[in-house]
Formats: structure tokens, C-alpha cells, sequence
């Protein structure tokens, strides 16, 4: 049942990002237990596999699927390798803005943030705007621990349950009171008491330990 579940989200998924021709996917993923986790973008698809391998596939115009490739005419409707020297991703997210800029985050295992595709409103939380086709690594802190990527703008939590945010501001879904851009982490408020997050094209949502839910945008 577990397996069929999952299959169900899978193509779920596809249909989401647009994209065709997920078949043998779905065959070798019935035929295996290795994928840890998937997530969905507005044109691209991404699967963390057990063994710590990120595999991507959708439209790649914004160099979203991290492969060191970029162009409206590089598409892939099967899965292709996340650029990396290590296979320890351990969380992804796939995000991107109504108007088409597409990007991805995910941490490694090791704690540290990396993103990729569309950063025109800093959404790599590197302190840049420049974009890439290939992972880059935000900052040097190896504290995060979920991150959830939304249509221009990114929120994550850091380990000790403090809650964080940057990227597009234009509907103030940053949290920080104002409709300014930041291109590096923010602590939104001071509390710790944060346990989930999610970022939706102009507004975020996160809940509280106490179980109560909070939004804004």
C-alpha cells in the first residue's frame, strides 16, 4: 500500500510540473524502495533518493534542474543527475514565480544550504542576485534543518526551531514588516518555537510547537 501511495503522488507530481513521459520512472519505482523524497515546481520535478542522489527533470530555462545546463530548448523528461562531488542531499525543495523564474534549494547532510536555477530576487539567499545551472552554497552556516521554497521567496528552520526568510518581499511575505528584497537569511521574529513551514507564491505559513498556525504575505 505504502509503494502504491506513492506512485499516486508521483505522477501526481508530473501532471503538477507539466511533464511527460515518467513511465520507466515509475516502473524502476516500483521495483525499488530508494526514493527518500520528491518534490514539485511550477515546470520542474525533483527526487532525493536514499542513497543521498538528487535527480531532477521539467523545463530547465532557469538552469533549474542543476545539471550545468541552461535553455528553453535542454528540457528533460527523464530523470537527469543534480551536479554534485558527494551524494549527501538529505532535503529539497522546488520553487518558482508565476511569472516563470524557476529555482531549487535543498540541504546536505551536513547541514548546509545550496540552490540553484532563477536568483533575480536573491531567492539563493547568498547575498547575490546572480543565477546558476549548478548548485551554489549560501552562507556557512550548517544549522538548517527544512527549508520550503515558494514562488520567489524561500523559509527555512535552523535547528534550534528559529525561523527564517529571504528572497522576493513584494506582498511582505518575507515577515519583517516591510515589502524589501533581501538576498541573505533573515530571522523572522525571535521565537524557537517553530516546527513547520510553507512558502506559497507571495505569502508564507508556518506552525508553532503550541499547534498554532501563523501567516503572512
Amino acid at each position: 500500500m505504502k509503494r502504491k501511495n506513492f506512485l499516486v503522488i508521483l505522477f501526481m507530481s508530473a501532471l503538477l510540473s507539466g511533464i511527460a513521459g515518467l513511465t520507466q520512472l515509475a516502473v524502476n519505482a516500483a521495483e525499488s524502495d530508494s526514493i527518500a523524497a520528491i518534490s514539485a515546481g511550477r515546470h520542474h520535478t525533483l527526487v532525493l533518493r536514499s542513497d543521498g542522489s538528487l535527480w531532477a527533470w521539467g523545463s530547465n530555462y532557469d538552469g533549474q534542474l542543476g545539471n550545468d545546463k541552461i535553455g528553453w530548448d535542454v528540457i528533460s523528461n527523464v530523470p537527469v543527475r543534480v551536479e554534485s562531488d558527494t551524494n549527501n542531499w538529505k532535503a529539497v525543495s522546488a520553487g518558482g514565480a508565476p511569472s516563470g523564474d524557476s529555482y531549487t534549494l535543498a540541504l546536505k547532510s551536513d547541514g548546509s544550504l545550496w540552490a540553484w536555477g532563477n536568483n533575480s530576487s536573491g531567492q539563493f539567499g547568498n547575498g547575490t542576485t546572480t543565477s546558476s545551472n549548478i548548485p551554489v552554497k549560501a552562507g556557512t552556516d550548517t544549522s538548517w534543518k527544512t527549508i520550503s521554497a515558494g514562488g520567489s521567496h524561500a523559509l527555512a528552520l535552523k535547528t534550534d526551531g528559529s525561523l527564517w526568510a529571504w528572497g522576493g518581499n513584494s506582498s511582505g511575505q518575507l515577515g519583517d514588516g516591510t515589502t524589501t528584497v533581501k538576498n541573505t537569511p533573515f530571522r523572522v521574529l525571535t521565537d524557537t518555537g517553530w516546527k513547520a513551514i510553507s512558502a506559497g507564491d507571495h505569502h508564507s505559513l508556518a506552525l508553532k510547537t503550541d499547534g498554532s498556525l501563523w501567516a503572512w504575505g
